[in-house]
């Protein structure tokens, strides 16, 4: 009955994290394409100030308020997944196996309370900004919700991913990352 209970379980999780691990890789790929963005920004910028001095004045604030913001958050929890953290197993190693899974989990999902009510808080705010059309009035205009957006998709992806670890089998909550795992879905 117990091995029967865990197949299926096994059968809802995997479907699960196939469908989170392509969430996870298309913000990750945004995230790629913004820093491809941010990259070209700063060359452009320090080129024009240095050799004729008339510097892009909008790429400071575009890239600190915005692009930083969404290049941080969105490529989160693929960093995550793949391996992208410092992992202290000192406590979790000393116990015996099933008590250390147990505190591991229980950490985990800590953790994921905490994305989940940044994801809910940042998500409120936004709905805020973004109902009050607030805009950053400085050397160009943006609205102020674009800065917003990509904390509560960021942080509800990884409170989802860490939900997701916690419920995982065995053998997923103690796997060692790859350099290069899982470029293709």
């Amino acid at each position: 009955m117990a091995n029967s209970l865990a197949q299926s379980f096994q059968k809802l999780w995997v479907p699960a994290d196939r469908v989170l691990r392509a969430v996870e890789l298309t913000l990750a790929l945004v995230a790629g394409v913004i820093l491809l963005g941010v990259m070209m920004l700063v060359v452009v910028d320090s080129v024009m100030r240095y050799a004729f001095n008339a510097p892009l004045v909008f790429q400071y604030t575009l890239t600190e308020d915005y692009l930083l913001v969404a290049l941080l958050l969105l490529a989160m929890p693929w960093g995550f997944r793949t391996g992208g953290y410092i992992r202290i197993t000192a406590l979790v190693a000393a116990l015996p196996s099933v008590l250390g899974s147990t505190v591991a989990r229980a950490g985990i999902l800590v953790c994921a309370g905490y994305a989940g009510v940044l994801a809910w808080t940042s998500g409120v705010q936004f709905l805020k900004v973004f109902a009050s059309g607030e805009m950053r009035i400085g050397v160009m205009e943006l609205p102020v919700y674009l800065s917003w957006i990509c904390v509560p998709v960021g942080c509800g992806v990884m409170a989802l991913r860490l939900v997701l670890l916690t419920l995982a089998p065995g053998a997923e909550l103690d796997r060692e990352h790859e350099h290069a795992e899982d470029l293709a879905v």
